[in-house]
């Protein structure tokens, strides 16, 4: 696959130069072409309901009453065709693990494992070929459904989607027909948390890395119904149950905050928090509702009935959207470099765009947002030209089967065969920085005069070696995250910039790109090939992680100042988004520690802030961890949008884990 984006971008691609001096001089993150799918839910609903069985009949009809006039009419012949042959290729599969089952079965001679062997073999030959009859069988054909999709792609963010809502009605006609108990839906939630763990990626190097190994399955639970009405139920709750009896990385779990959930549920999830193992992460419902409202104007009831995540901080609409793809980070703190040096990257002094070299605090700003536009534009061109290669390469003929309305389209998702085809994003790492570098500049070249930018550029030249009083001045400059309008409202012009240059250009789909941002692990290699920066960052420091998360120890004022601060931005605008916060584990004991947090979360998102994730974790812990990795096997925490074992993860990771800010309550 890389091979064949490199063919067609590299060659006819006017911007090929610029793109490989980005990587060069890591503006962005490196090229992830091998595998580009993901953050995207099938629908779920339609396949355990019907059966592939019906939906194979459907399609068939479909091609019976259809006549080629044209080439995309012929085109929807051949997809047609496709779906039928994967969907009745993933049925057989499915009825080898029954025969497989039987044979080992006719070996057996304990007459328990017996009987539990041929009940598997009837479930694999029942589902998905049919619609499961019981809560064990939803729970097969769920699993075969779900797994068929990651063999089909690479996947990165494929996720399970509102599964207490899909899952509920089987969940319930079992446990009041009493064919299972509630002890027994726990083993299998457990069961499937460890098998959700054991995929494994191929992708690229980069991404690899980035990632640390996840594949961010995100399983979102809460929300609300088509009419508004709370969305947690039992199944919700023996969820997160699981997740607190069975701590494994994946699946990753989120929460649809909404104010008609139940008191039972939102505290049960803050006992899941307070484990330490970084999830679930909260969301705003009504804030994601306001973005797709605004960018595919469906219907509200629909918007809260299949609202889910793609991945670890992205919205989207549970089968009927696109992945929410992208080409990867645009880096900020490397941005400010360019913007400081007339375009010239002092590490590789490789030359991007020609800007003047700014003498104040309106020539940076201004050449910061050149850099900006170019490079959001052209990152976004190349990526088109990726997706092209892809779209002819590794066509997702079995996702889209699974995803409405690519059937009644006669398209695949490639095609433009989604409901929603508006989600594919642009990413950045870093703003915080680049706001906190604009903030000192204003303040100390502009207004305080305590030295010119040349100045301040010839101690960045030195890592502020000789300079610490310069540097002192520059760390007691405003930042981000107290509360702070001189820099909050900075903050906010350079957010609006950002979400206006990425949504001038189409994706591949023909639809304008969203914006969006996250970190990932992007701040620590971003962070690496940054000299010092007017923020008062030392050469190869990690970047700030999350979206509106503060520097870590710039916030000086509290948690309440840090989230007063990230409630100012309009996250209407962005899909997506990151907000990290960490507190020692006595700050949140027992019940009113648990009630503290909520009223914390619910404050927020009245306001209305989008996400929240915490870490609630000991310092002194971790610091043991690093020395003795041994003794610390399967202590999680939450990264970013996602969660990883500790002790896997590498040491510049782990330590700006440990250097965020510890919050009490």
């Amino acid at each position: 696959m890389q091979d064949v984006g490199d063919a067609l971008w590299k060659r006819d691609f006017g911007k090929a130069d610029y793109i490989q001096k980005g990587w060069e001089a890591v503006l962005y993150t490196a090229p992830h072409d091998p595998a580009p799918e993901g953050r995207y839910v099938l629908d779920f609903e339609t396949p355990l309901g019907q059966g592939f069985s019906t939906i194979i009949e459907r399609i068939k009809g479909k091609i019976r009453e259809h006549s080629i006039t044209d080439y995309p009419s012929a085109e929807k012949l051949y997809f047609w065709r496709a779906a039928i042959r994967v969907l009745e290729a993933t049925i057989l599969w499915a009825n080898n693990y029954g025969q497989v089952a039987r044979q080992t079965a006719a070996r057996e001679s304990d007459k328990q494992r017996k009987q539990e062997l041929l009940d598997i073999a009837e479930r694999c030959e029942w589902v998905p070929a049919n619609p499961p009859r019981d809560f064990r069988e939803a729970m097969q054909a769920f699993w075969f459904i779900y797994l068929a999709g990651h063999i089909e792609g690479a996947q990165l963010g494929y996720s399970p989607g509102r599964f207490d809502r899909y899952m509920y009605p089987y969940y319930k006609k079992s446990r009041d027909a009493k064919e299972i108990t509630d002890n027994e839906v726990l083993e299998l939630l457990e069961a499937l948390r460890v098998k959700m763990t054991e995929i494994e990626y191929v992708a690229s190097f980069s991404w690899a890395g980035l990632g640390s190994g996840n594949l961010y399955q995100n399983m979102i639970l809460g929300g609300t119904d088509e009419n508004g009405q709370k969305g947690d139920n039992e199944l919700s709750m023996l969820i997160l149950q699981a997740a607190i009896n069975c701590q494994t990385i994946q699946p990753t779990l989120s929460i649809w905050y909404d104010d008609t959930l139940s008191d039972e549920f939102l505290l049960k999830a803050i006992e899941c928090v307070k484990t330490g193992c970084g999830f679930p992460a909260w969301f705003n419902l009504k804030v994601f509702v306001q973005h797709e409202l605004q960018k595919s104007k469906l219907p509200l009831p629909i918007i809260r009935k299949y609202a889910a995540m793609g991945g670890c901080t992205e919205p989207t609409l549970e089968g009927m959207s696109y992945g929410i793809v992208q080409a990867g980070f645009v880096n900020h703190g490397k941005l400010i470099e360019l913007a400081l040096n007339g375009g010239k990257d002092p590490r590789t002094e490789l030359q991007f765009d020609v800007t003047p070299i700014p003498m104040n605090y309106e020539e940076l700003l201004a050449a910061y947002k050149t850099h900006l536009a170019n490079a959001i534009r052209n990152w976004q061109q190349y990526w088109n030209y990726a997706m092209a290669a892809h779209r002819n390469t590794c066509n997702l003929i079995y996702s889209s089967a699974l995803v409405r309305d690519c059937i009644e389209r006669g398209k695949s998702l490639d095609d433009g065969g989604a409901i929603c085809n508006q989600v594919p994003t642009t990413l950045s790492s870093g703003l915080v920085n680049a706001v906190n570098s604009l903030a000192a500049v204003k303040r100390l070249v502009d207004e305080d005069r305590v030295c010119t930018l040349e100045e301040l550029k010839s101690a960045l030249a030195t890592n502020w070696k000789g300079r610490e009083y310069l540097k002192r001045k520059v760390m007691d400059a405003p930042k981000w995250g107290n509360n702070d309008d001189y820099v909050d409202t900075i903050y906010q012009d350079s957010f609006n910039t950002y979400c206006d240059f990425v949504v001038r250009q189409n994706n591949y789909l023909g639809e304008p790109y969203d914006p969006s941002m996250l970190a990932i692990s992007t701040h620590t290699p971003f962070g690496a090939a940054c000299g010092a920066t007017p923020d008062g960052r030392v050469a190869g420091e990690a970047l700030t992680d999350g979206v509106t998360s503060p520097h870590p120890g710039t916030d000086a004022n509290g948690p309440v100042a840090v989230l007063l601060s990230a409630a100012k931005v309009d996250h209407t605008k962005i899909r997506g988004g990151l907000h990290n916060l960490k507190f020692h584990p006595s700050a949140l004991r027992g019940i009113e520690g648990s009630k503290k947090l909520l009223s914390l979360i619910k404050t927020y998102f009245d306001y209305p802030g989008f996400q929240l994730q915490f870490n609630v974790v000991d310092n002194e812990m971790l610091r043991d961890a690093q020395a003795h990795p041994e003794n610390y096997r399967d202590l999680i925490v939450r990264v970013a949008g996602f969660s990883a074992f500790f002790v896997e993860l590498s040491k510049s990771i782990q330590d700006q884990v440990i250097a965020r800010t510890e919050h009490s309550l």
